[in-house]
């Protein structure tokens, strides 16, 4: 799974458990940063898993001819999901139907994704905001999960010197 469908799928899941009038945007760029808003932060670090060799496996065809290599990378996925709004209330009923929405991927995180594993959905809590006027409310929670970032090439990575007609290397 690549960090870009991450995202995506994230931002989908959170406008499908928040209402229509929170706009969920990733952090950065020019867009206003007042309510309503939901804003969706990240940070991936690569882990050591599998030592320091990346090589899963070699790809084979129904033949049993090797095609190409799948080499894997993995990943801690830290997701910061933040609410913006001018009610107390909102916030907290907001935040807990976010951490209801990606709850079941607890239980089954191929539901989610097969590449992802270990979800853990962090507590709502209140944020400071440091925004004096106009004054609005900020809570957040964090989502953490694991994922195998996968990449595949062709045969002709499989071997670092060509060969003639006659065997001898080039």
């Amino acid at each position: 799974m690549k960090e870009q469908e991450i995202i995506f799928k994230a931002v989908s899941d959170l406008q499908a458990a928040l209402p229509s009038a929170y706009p969920v945007r990733t952090r950065g760029g020019d867009a206003g940063a007042g309510p309503p808003l939901c804003l969706l932060g990240w940070d991936s670090t690569r882990l050591g898993e599998n030592g320091a060799n990346p090589l899963a496996g070699i790809v084979r065809d129904e033949g049993g001819t090797a095609t190409g290599r799948e080499l894997h990378r993995y990943h801690l996925m830290e997701l910061d999901v933040t609410i913006r709004t001018y009610d107390e209330s909102d916030r907290d009923v907001l935040l807990s139907d976010v951490a209801d929405a990606f709850l079941p991927y607890e239980y089954d995180a191929s539901v989610f994704h097969d590449d992802t594993t270990e979800w853990e959905i962090g507590d709502p809590s209140p944020r400071s905001n440091p925004v004096v006027e106009p004054d609005w409310y900020e809570g957040g929670l964090t989502i953490r999960f694991r994922y195998v970032s996968r990449v595949e090439q062709d045969a002709s990575a499989l071997t670092s010197t060509e060969y003639t007609v006659d065997g001898s290397g080039v």
